[in-house]
Formats: structure tokens, C-alpha cells, sequence
């Protein structure tokens, strides 16, 4: 696992101004900070080594080749081999050992034989001009941000604020990026809060030759299951994805450094741990709660679950008096606005994770957007109405559009209107265009669309930068790629099978969990923030200095008299809307502070 970095062609840049854009993302990177240069080019490298830890160093090295990575290659010992079988000899054992003699055989196509997650930045100098070239994973699991030079060179970095301390870093905010943010509770790709920074997609392969750009995403292929019978059921379907997690968590608790597990107390979170107490002696699990008396507080069922799989718990506490002083920590690390609450909790726990030894922590990410886990995929799927969308969308939204025609400065409101209107309608039309003229079913088309369109940026981000915050590797088998065929294959009256969600997981964990943990109400794993704003706690306080100060950075695009209205309907009646609304300010208003940026 690492922070990457580079670029071709553009300015000359000294080695001062490469430190300092490697530096931005240290943490991400503490054991080693090499870099390779050219003439024309240079790929940066921030190491966290997890696999291989004697060998390793980037970047990796061929004749006529260069190459730099982030990530993990969980088959790379069956590639291995593959490579040896056809003569090529390696000195060490590092995963990324395998990715140049497979470019050398395979062209840039290398990437459909890696099962991980990654973002490859490789330079190919074996023609008449240096040609670079970056890839992502299947899935979004790691992120690269880049821009265009004034001259058409291109540089590129892990990180948007490593990428911003290069010397002409295009920093101009898109206003536009706001209402993204609000009606998506993230900014989705492959726009980004600046006008001239893009992030590359899920699967995407981006090659630079010549001053000229091309970009093409690549598809995973659906799996073709053998069903008993020919018939899919979702016995069938649970005992397929069972032995699939299994190997993959086998090859996924492979590293050379302390693995642990994060254990919610859902079920997804419950079943990666029991599979991971099946397959190794000795499990370290984390559960992160607060302090006090709180909302859908899970630690018990983390405990429970523990105690079922026998793993060493390490319970977390917080103590909401602390979060102000939080909140500032973690919004630096993430480059964009993001209101999921549950990223205080996700930066403290990787926190607590790192600090007790661990380089490596395996989550359930991706079971509910690949399965139909969640209840507004099944509510939207069923609603045959012809405004299904409208509801759907706000589902997906900070704020749903009617707030914001209420929420924002008269200018603002015009500029949006202006650019051809609210996010949050665009995405809704965009969805119900695909439903009535796509050719997969309405919950599957619903599923893909999250997958791809939301998912990376709005969970993926926050998972990716607020672990290596503190040097600490997420792996999540759910989106390995033998997992997703598997989950594309299947039908959807498999995947929410009468009222059961999520069924193929429930039905494979069965064996693994205990029955209370199949027998919950699902609940998000997520800061009650609710409850935690009112009168008397620390983050009611802080949400009402900062956004209602004369000179707060976020009334360039709201108006403070509904900011103050809503701290008024929080106060007096705490509730979703309000405190929704409310953190998803305090989150844009910290970032702005952060970067010190306005519109």
C-alpha cells in the first residue's frame, strides 16, 4: 500500500516541489519516499509496506519501463507462478513484483488479470515518445486525482491536497461543486470541487502519448454460476458466495504485518470476522461507540458477535466532549466534502487501530450496494409511480431539492439555475432514464448506479483516506472481482428475496454468526448526530459559532437566516432534516476553513 504521485511533460519541476507534494501525504507512506525521474517524466512513491517488506521498492523497474502503485494484488502468488512457468525470475516477494512482466505481456489489458484494489501509475519509454499511462480498480477502491498542464502535460497524485501543492495546481474552486456536494452528500466523479481537476472512475485506464488524452473504463464481466438444477436459488446462491469469501479472505489475510478486523456488530462486518476467525489462530476485532447514553449504539452486538468468534476486542470509546477538536482532524484528510457523519468515527477508529500495532484492518464495506442491503433500494424498486425518482433522490441527498431552493443565497440559486439546475434532479432524471431504457431490471439498474456513481466517492473515499490517515491498509472482500461477477450475476428476486435483504449474505453467514445478529434490525453504522445536536453538547456549540459567524465561508452559498432557522427547528425539536442538513454545513464550512479557500 502506498500515496503515488507524478507527471509527464509540463513545467519543469525540482526535486524540492516533488518532496513537497509526496510529503502532503506522508501518512499514507511513512517506511520509505522514493522517486524515479526522466527527462519528461516522474512517478513518486510513498510507501506503507504490508507484503514483501525486504523488497518492494518503488518504483518498479523494466527496460523501457517505470511503474509506481498503490494498493494490494491479492492473487499476485498464482500470477506469480504464471510469470515464473514463462521464464521470468523475481528476487523478492512483494505483490507488486508482478505488474511489469504482465504489462510486458499483456499491454495495458495487464490490469483484467488483477484481482485487489489499485491505482497504477506506469511510463512506458520503449517508443519514440514517453507514453504514461494510470489505472484504477474495478470497484474505485483507490483514488487518483489529476489535471491538464497549460503546455498538455499531466500531473497526477493520490491525494487532492498532495496534488495541490504542485507549483501551477489549477485551484479554482467550482461553485457548481457545492450543490454536487448537497444533493449527493459527496462531490461524485470525475468532476471534483476544482474546475480543472478530475478523478479517474472505477476501472479506468487513462494513457498520455503526445500530448494526447484518452480515457476508457473497463468492465468487470458477470460470473456465470453453476446453479443446481439450472436454477438459481438463494441456498445455492449463499453457499457460492461463502466459499468465494472464503477464499478471498484466505488471500486477503496474507501480509506480512498484525491483520485485524473492524466488527460493527451488522452483519456484513459480523461475517468477515467470523470468517476471519475460522482462518487464522489468533483475530484482533474493534468496535468504535461514544461515551453516554446514545441512538443505535451497536457495541453489544460487537461484543456479542466477539465473543461467538472468540477474537481479541478491542472496544473504543469516544467522548462526544472531543468531537469539535475531531472534526478539524479528519476533515483535513479528506480532499473533498463529504457529509457522512460516520467519518468522525471512521478516522478515530483507524486511529485506535493504528495505535495498538495494526497496518492492515478488513471491513464490510460493499455487501449492502452489491446485494440490495439497504431498504431505499427495495422501497424505489417496488414504487411504480411515475415520480418514483423524486423520492428516490432525496434519499441520496444532504439536503433534498426543496431545502435548497429555500437554503441558498438568491445568487447562488441563480448560478444553479443558470448551469441547468439542481444536482439532485440530474441524478434523479439520469436514473429514471435508465430504468425505463436500460435492459437490466429496475433494482439491479438501481444497484449498478449506486456502485458506480455514488459509492466510490461518498464511501469509498472516506474508508481510503481516513485509514491512511493513520497508516493503516482497508480491505474489503466484498469488492474483490470474483465477488462482484458473482453479485452481477445474480437475479434480483434472489438478492432481496421477499422481505429479507441482502439474502445470498444472510444465507452465507448462517453457519458463521450468531442468530441474533441474522435476526436484527439493520441499522447504519453512523453518528447519532440527531441527538447529538442540542443544546448542552459539544458539537450543537460548535455548529452554531461556526455557521452563523459574520464571516463563516459557506454564506457565499447559503443564507444565514436559514442556517438559524434550522439551528431553531434543531433546538427546539431535534430531528434527521435539521441535524442532516446542519453537519453537512459544518462539514462544507470546515473544508473551506481548511484549505482556505472560497468560491
Amino acid at each position: 500500500m502506498c500515496r503515488i504521485y507524478g507527471h509527464l511533460d509540463g513545467p519543469h519541476l525540482g526535486p524540492k516541489a516533488l518532496r513537497a507534494v509526496g510529503g502532503a501525504m506522508r501518512e499514507g507512506g511513512p517506511d520509505a519516499q522514493t522517486t524515479g525521474l526522466g527527462e519528461r517524466w516522474a512517478l513518486g512513491s510513498n510507501r506503507l509496506a504490508v507484503q514483501g517488506i525486504a523488497h518492494g521498492s518503488q518504483p518498479y523497474r523494466r527496460p523501457g519501463l517505470t511503474c509506481v502503485f498503490n494498493g494490494e494484488i491479492y492473487n499476485h502468488r498464482e500470477l506469480r507462478a504464471e510469470l515464473r512457468a514463462q521464464g521470468h525470475l523475481f528476487e523478492g516477494d512483494c505483490d507488486g513484483d508482478v505488474l511489469l512482466p504482465l504489462y510486458e505481456r499483456h499491454g495495458e489489458d495487464f490490469v483484467s488479470r488483477l484481482e485487489g484494489m489499485f491505482a497504477i501509475a506506469l511510463v512506458d519509454e520503449r517508443g519514440p515518445e514517453p507514453v504514461l499511462q494510470l489505472f484504477t480498480d474495478h470497484a474505485g477502491m483507490k483514488s487518483l486525482y489529476y489535471y491538464r498542464t497549460s503546455d498538455g502535460g499531466l500531473r497526477f497524485a493520490s491525494e487532492l491536497r498532495a496534488l495541490a501543492r504542485y507549483p501551477d495546481f489549477p485551484a479554482a474552486i467550482d461553485p457548481l461543486a457545492v450543490d454536487r456536494y448537497l444533493g449527493g452528500r459527496a462531490v461524485w466523479g470525475p468532476g471534483t470541487v476544482h474546475r480543472e481537476v478530475r478523478t479517474l472512475e472505477p476501472g479506468s485506464v487513462l494513457r498520455l502519448a503526445a500530448g494526447r488524452l484518452d480515457l476508457r473504463l473497463t468492465a468487470l464481466e458477470p460470473a456465470r454460476p453453476d446453479w443446481p438444477d439450472a436454477t438459481p436459488t438463494v441456498e445455492a446462491a449463499g453457499e457460492q458466495l461463502d466459499a468465494l469469501l472464503q477464499r478471498e479472505m484466505g488471500r486477503m489475510l496474507d501480509a506480512d504485518v498484525p491483520v485485524c478486523v473492524i466488527t460493527s456488530g451488522g452483519l456484513d462486518s459480523s461475517y468477515t470476522t467470523a470468517l476471519a476467525a475460522h482462518l487464522l489462530p489468533e483475530v484482533s476485532s474493534f468496535n468504535i461507540a461514544y461515551r453516554g447514553d446514545w441512538p443505535a449504539d451497536e457495541r453489544h452486538w460487537a461484543a456479542e458477535v466477539a465473543r461467538h468468534c472468540g477474537t481479541d476486542h478491542h472496544q473504543v470509546l469516544l467522548d462526544p466532549a472531543g468531537f469539535p477538536a475531531l472534526v478539524d482532524r479528519f476533515v483535513r484528510h479528506l480532499d473533498q466534502p463529504n457529509n457522512a457523519p460516520h467519518s468522525l468515527s471512521t478516522y478515530a477508529l483507524f486511529e485506535a487501530v493504528h495505535e495498538a500495532g495494526f497496518k492492515v484492518a478488513l471491513t464490510g464495506d460493499g455487501a449492502d450496494e452489491l446485494f440490495g442491503g439497504y431498504a431505499r433500494f427495495v422501497k424505489a424498486a417496488r414504487d411504480d409511480s411515475p415520480t418514483w425518482h423524486r423520492a428516490y433522490q432525496g434519499t441520496m441527498a444532504a439536503v433534498h431539492t426543496e431545502g435548497l431552493r429555500g437554503l441558498y443565497t438568491p445568487d447562488y440559486l441563480a448560478q444553479v439555475r443558470a448551469a441547468g439546475g439542481f444536482f439532485g434532479d440530474a441524478s434523479g432524471d439520469e436514473l429514471d432514464r435508465r430504468v425505463r431504457t436500460g435492459e437490466r431490471n429496475k433494482l439491479e439498474t438501481l444497484l449498478r448506479y449506486d456502485q458506480f456513481a455514488r459509492f466510490p466517492y461518498y464511501i469509498l473515499r472516506r474508508v481510503d483516506h481516513l485509514s491512511m490517515a493513520h497508516s493503516v491498509e482497508a480491505r474489503m472482500p466484498f469488492l474483490q472481482p470474483s465477488v462482484m461477477r458473482f453479485a452481477h450475476a445474480l437475479p434480483a428476486g434472489i438478492k432481496v428475496a421477499g422481505d429479507t435483504v441482502k439474502a445470498p449474505v444472510a444465507r452465507a453467514a448462517r453457519r458463521w454468526v450468531p442468530q441474533s445478529v441474522l435476526d436484527r434490525p439493520k441499522q447504519p453504522f453512523t453518528l447519532p448526530i440527531a441527538a447529538m445536536i442540542k443544546p448542552g453538547e459539544a458539537l450543537y456549540d460548535m455548529i452554531g459559532d461556526l455557521l452563523l459567524a459574520p464571516g463563516a465561508r459557506c454564506h457565499a452559498f447559503v443564507r444565514a437566516d436559514s442556517v438559524r432557522e434550522l439551528l431553531r427547528l434543531q433546538t427546539e425539536s431535534p430531528g434527521a432534516h435539521a441535524a442532516d442538513a446542519l453537519w453537512s454545513l459544518l462539514m462544507l464550512e470546515t473544508w473551506l476553513a481548511t484549505r482556505d479557500l472560497t468560491a
